[in-house]
């Protein structure tokens, strides 16, 4: 039965939406990024210009429990989601877009659709 979660943000010049996605994901679960339940959230920075690390303080990637993946030039949105993937450690994986504020209790709604098969796809409601 599955009991973590990876969130992956693909995002491309998304500026400080990739700052305010991460906090709302991490704040939105209890122990944050990096805790029991959310494993870490991975944003790929698909060539944005700046860099989202250059608007993300690595005393905020702890916080928030990121990891941040760098394309230099644009891949697009299926190679970053695929990039994302490939860095993760949790038993089930999240994309969200760069720009969403998740709603409450998300990801106990998650975990609970995809118990029963693992191969399931989640789409929320």
């Amino acid at each position: 039965r599955p009991k973590t979660l990876s969130v992956v943000l693909p995002c491309a010049g998304e500026g400080e939406f990739a700052l305010k996605t991460a906090r709302a994901v991490a704040e939105s679960v209890p122990g944050g990024g990096g805790g029991e339940t959310l494993s870490e959230i991975i944003i790929v920075d698909d060539g944005s210009s700046p860099p989202v690390a250059s608007i993300f303080p690595a005393e905020l990637q702890k916080r928030y429990g990121v990891r941040i993946v760098r394309h230099d030039k644009p891949k697009g949105l299926i190679q970053a989601k695929a990039a994302g993937a490939s860095h993760t450690t949790g038993d089930v994986i999240v994309f969200f877009d760069c720009h969403v504020g998740p709603q409450p209790g998300w990801h106990s709604a998650f975990l609970k659709a995809i118990a029963p098969n693992y191969r399931r796809i989640v789409v929320p409601a």
